[in-house]
């Protein structure tokens, strides 16, 4: 099991707290700050999303041996204004943060927070209600991902689907009709 730094162990000693989780997915150009209380609350420079309960998050298993391992979210009650654009956003391959967080009793007064895994997101899931969504993804350490392949194209479309606005991979098409004599 991964130790608690110093810091964070003797800022909940002695006290009654609250267990919480934030879960950080960067989104490109829509990242999604969420934590497991209600109502928002401002940590880190962002202000993260009470959904009131995350509805299941795999244990995050820690391993003597080098392997790869990944972990399952369940995010219910996501406001569908705050995923509004998620069908056209890539997701794949871009970072995920699970955080455990204390609280002091039933109040707002965050005691610490303590990194418990970070990833790159794999498998998304999107189950849209008229009110609120579920999300299901996966989410893969860093040896998880060695064992894919990159898929990335050298194309002008892939190129503005990452960084729309990017024009360097516009003629890239027209490469291979060209002879090139020396």
């Amino acid at each position: 099991m991964r130790d608690l730094s110093p810091a964070f162990l003797e800022a909940i000693q002695d006290k009654d707290v609250t267990p919480a989780l934030f879960v950080h997915l960067d989104f490109l150009g829509d990242p999604l700050w969420a934590w497991t209380g209600l109502g928002p609350v401002v940590w880190n420079a962002h202000t993260w999303l009470g959904l009131g309960a995350l509805a299941g998050v795999d244990p995050v298993e820690e391993y003597s041996d080098i392997r790869a391992g990944n972990v399952k979210l369940t995010l219910t009650e996501i406001p569908n204004e705050a995923l509004s654009g998620l069908a056209e956003v890539v997701y794949k391959r871009r970072l995920a943060e699970i955080y455990l967080a204390m609280f002091e009793g039933d109040s707002r007064n965050l005691l610490g927070v303590e990194l418990l895994m970070r990833g790159k997101m794999d498998t998304l899931q999107l189950s849209r209600a008229p009110e609120a969504s579920t999300l299901k993804l996966t989410v893969g350490n860093e040896l998880a991902r060695l064992r894919d392949s990159e898929g990335s194209l050298y194309t002008d479309a892939h190129q503005q689907a990452l960084y729309p606005g990017d024009t360097s991979l516009r003629f890239v098409a027209s490469l291979q009709d060209i002879t090139i004599k020396l």
